[in-house]
C-alpha cells in the first residue's frame, strides 16, 4: 500500500517538474497597486473583443426582445378602438424596427467572431471557449 502511493507520489512529482519548452512572457511588476493586469495573446484579444461585442449585443436584442414581448401583450389586451391604442402601436413598430437592426448587428457580430475563431484554429492556437 506505501509503496504503491509512494510510485505515484514519484511520478506526479515527476510530471510536474518536467520542463515546458513553450515560450513564456514576462511579467511587469511596475502595475500599481488594487489595479488589474490583464495580459492575452495578441491572437486572444481579437477574440476577447468580438466575444465581448457579441455578448453585449446578444444582451441588448435579449432585453428588447423581452421589451416587446410586454408590449405585445398590453396591446393584446388593449381596446383597439382607444386613441390611445394607436400611439402605443407606432411605439411598438419603432421598437420593432429598432430590434430588427439591433438583431442585424448581433448576426454580423457574431459572423466576426466566428471568423475570429476560425482564423485562430487555423493558426494552431485556440483559446477555451
Amino acid at each position: 500500500m506505501i509503496g504503491r502511493l509512494l510510485s505515484s507520489l514519484a511520478l506526479c512529482g515527476a510530471a510536474a517538474c518536467g520542463s515546458d519548452r513553450r515560450p513564456s512572457a514576462q511579467v511587469d511588476t511596475t502595475t500599481p497597486p488594487r489595479t488589474v493586469e490583464v495580459r492575452a495573446h495578441p491572437a486572444d484579444s481579437a477574440l476577447l473583443a468580438a466575444t465581448a461585442a457579441f455578448d453585449s449585443l446578444d444582451a441588448r436584442f435579449a432585453r428588447a426582445r423581452a421589451a416587446l414581448d410586454s408590449d405585445a401583450i398590453t396591446l393584446r389586451d388593449a381596446n383597439r378602438l382607444d386613441s390611445a391604442y394607436a400611439r402605443r402601436y407606432d411605439a411598438f413598430e419603432a421598437k420593432r424596427r429598432s430590434a430588427i437592426e439591433l438583431r442585424e448587428e448581433r448576426g454580423r457580430a457574431r459572423a466576426r467572431l466566428e471568423a475570429e475563431r476560425s482564423s485562430l484554429e487555423g493558426g494552431g492556437h485556440v483559446p477555451p471557449s
